[in-house]
């Protein structure tokens, strides 16, 4: 869970015509902004201050119950009716500097008013700010609906970085372990596990969410509107979609690991099996002559020592012939182990 380390807030004031921007907006003077012909969108970043929550939360009508669920989080991506007011909140995927960093976003609607609430200020919703103040964008022509169909959409986008992240460290584990297995692509496949399953759980709330924000009884949001609202599920689905996709991919990447160590396994308990085929034959004729009796054939040649010798080179080759012949192994096993995994 992260925690942002300052209170800041901004104040995004707008319509059709005109288009303001307060930086470290002050809670206290919201009443004096016109909210009848305008759409104000409040950002505040940083949930640690006990003071400015409370602050927002009577600015804002914020029930007690979601004034909990914002400020302390890891709550379940969710919505909550509460009168006239709209709880929306789920979890913000990020990429930073190559880590996978989460946090709660949450969301208020109600007339003519969006306020977000965010842990860390990542900079994802900094485009904002340019793209209300061109005049001619949809943003400032469809009401605090669809400002907020367009943030939890900015939201659900930043999954596709994380997921493409995701795809590139798997595809590279995976070339990795082909080539050589280590201790350390063990954990990193846990590690890899234990983050797709983590935002696979954090995900799959988020469709029941859309689902719900699509149903016809819900009043904030206009039927025109709702419409978005379809390409947002779709966004959803194949992000779920993925991350099923990845996981499976993990799975076999997990079986070839392990796969691949014990063809290594094999492939030394051959060579050893070979070796012992061979050495056994051997170590009999050795153990022969070194019997301790007074009378051998062949303990007074002065050649016996060679002869012995040569016979013990041809049984070893008579044997290795006989096994390759029967494809026990091959003469690689003898000269390379380059295959898989060395």
């Amino acid at each position: 869970m992260a925690t942002g380390l300052t209170n800041t807030i901004t104040l995004h004031h707008f319509n059709a015509a005109e288009y303001n921007c307060i930086s470290h907006f002050q809670l206290q003077d919201f009443d004096r902004y016109d909210r009848q012909s305008h759409v104000s969108w409040v950002n505040i970043q940083g949930l640690q201050d006990a003071g400015t929550m409370q602050t927002a939360a009577q600015v804002f009508g914020i029930h007690p119950l979601a004034l909990e669920d914002i400020v302390h989080t890891g709550q379940r991506a969710k919505i909550e009716e509460y009168d006239d007011r709209l709880y929306v909140v789920l979890r913000l995927f990020v990429l930073h500097e190559k880590r996978i960093i989460d946090q709660q976003v949450s969301f208020v609607l109600y007339d003519n008013v969006v306020v977000t609430f965010c842990e860390e200020n990542f900079g994802v919703f900094s485009t904002f700010a340019e793209k209300l103040n061109n005049a001619d964008t949809v943003l400032r022509k469809r009401g605090e609906d669809f400002l907020m169909y367009a943030l939890l959409d900015t939201v659900v986008d930043k999954y596709t970085e994380v997921l493409e992240f995701l795809a590139d460290e798997i595809e590279a584990l995976d070339e990795a372990v082909l080539r050589k297995q280590t201790n350390a692509q063990l954990h990193q496949l846990q590690k890899l596990k234990d983050s797709l399953l983590y935002m696979r759980k954090k995900t799959y709330p988020v469709r029941d969410l859309v689902n719900n924000l699509m149903r016809t009884e819900i009043k904030f949001f206009d039927q025109v509107n709702k419409y978005y609202l379809r390409d947002l599920q779709d966004h959803v689905t194949r992000h779920i979609e993925e991350l099923d996709f990845l996981r499976e991919q993990l799975h076999a990447l997990t079986d070839v690991y392990y796969s691949m160590q014990n063809y290594k396994m094999n492939g030394v308990m051959k060579t050893l099996t070979g070796i012992s085929f061979i050495m056994l034959p051997l170590n009999f004729i050795a153990s022969i002559y070194g019997m301790n009796f007074t009378y051998m054939p062949g303990l007074a040649d002065k050649n016996g020592f060679w002869e012995v010798v040569v016979a013990m080179l041809f049984v070893a080759a008579s044997l290795v012939a006989y096994a390759i012949r029967r494809q026990w192994f091959s003469f690689e096993d003898f000269t390379s182990r380059k295959g898989l995994g060395r």
